[in-house]
């Protein structure tokens, strides 16, 4: 009778192990997690991107390296790795056709659809930390 129970209890975690797996979210590959850092980091060290700190200092790399790691943990939270990775190649095929096409880079960002511009948006706002109020407004209109 013991052994039925241990086997039943055994059983019941696994399923619960399998059922809460099956629920969360697919985790970015190490490639997209290290593209989505450097974004961030060429950003904060190159200038670009602006950081406030409490003492109106510049972040040393270790420090700046933290933040895109945090921003980056709140990027996977808001983006499913299916968005990012379409987006991914809806832009690189945008740029493609814009190539051969002879586009400017406007055209680029306007061929892509509401769904790949909100994902867009979102990097931008989290990753890099610009307003992107416009941008989000211009996806939802």
């Amino acid at each position: 009778m013991k052994l039925i129970k241990t086997v039943k209890n055994t059983w019941l975690l696994l399923l619960g192990t399998a059922l809460l797996a099956a629920c969360s979210p697919e985790p970015y590959p190490a490639e997209a997690r290290t593209d989505l850092i450097s974004l961030c980091m060429e950003g904060i060290l190159s200038g670009q991107t602006k950081v406030i700190t409490e003492e109106n200092k510049t972040l040393n790399a270790n420090e700046s390296l933290k933040l895109c790691e945090f921003r980056f943990q709140e990027f996977v939270k808001a983006v499913p790795l299916k968005d990012y990775l379409e987006q991914q190649t809806h832009l690189y095929e945008s740029f493609q056709r814009a190539y051969r096409q002879k586009y400017v880079l406007n055209d680029v960002y306007e061929n892509l659809s509401p769904k790949d511009k909100k994902t867009f948006a979102l990097t931008s706002k989290i990753m890099l930390g610009l307003d992107t109020t416009e941008a989000e407004n211009e996806v939802v209109q």
